[in-house]
């Protein structure tokens, strides 16, 4: 019974080792320069089914954002491809944000600390840095 709380303790500490770190962000400032929203030209839906009682529902409209964010060093254009129904990032032209690169993905820090998760798509590095 003992070796089996000590089991379950160290368990616990690793997961919550593996939680912190991913928290552990080096985290940057920089400035929205460019934001888009654009919609495919079509979309493929589901359709009724033989026998099925009432129309099919309609497919969520899929949008491609697009954000682009600049510092001293760095131009990053971020894609995120979602629903309509999916909050967007609440920033505007102009405004400063928080973000973190890591690897392929880059989070940006919003409102209550919450994460929001976009895919790097480009990341360009200014002359002279």
């Amino acid at each position: 019974m003992a070796r089996r709380l000590v089991a379950l303790f160290a368990v616990g500490l690793i997961a919550a080792g593996a939680a912190a770190a991913a928290k552990d962000r080096a985290w940057q400032t920089g400035v929205v320069r460019d934001m888009q929203v654009t919609k495919p030209k079509f979309v493929l839906g589901p359709t009724s089914a033989a026998g099925a009682a009432g129309p099919a529902p309609l497919p969520s409209t899929t949008v491609n954002r697009t954000y682009v964010i600049e510092t001293d060093e760095l131009r990053l254009e971020l894609k995120e491809t979602t629903t309509t129904e999916a909050p967007a990032l609440d920033v505007g032209i102009g405004d400063s944000v928080t973000f973190a690169i890591e690897k392929n993905t880059v989070y940006i820090k919003v409102a209550n600390g919450k994460e929001h998760a976009l895919r790097l798509a480009k990341k360009i590095v200014k002359s002279g840095s």
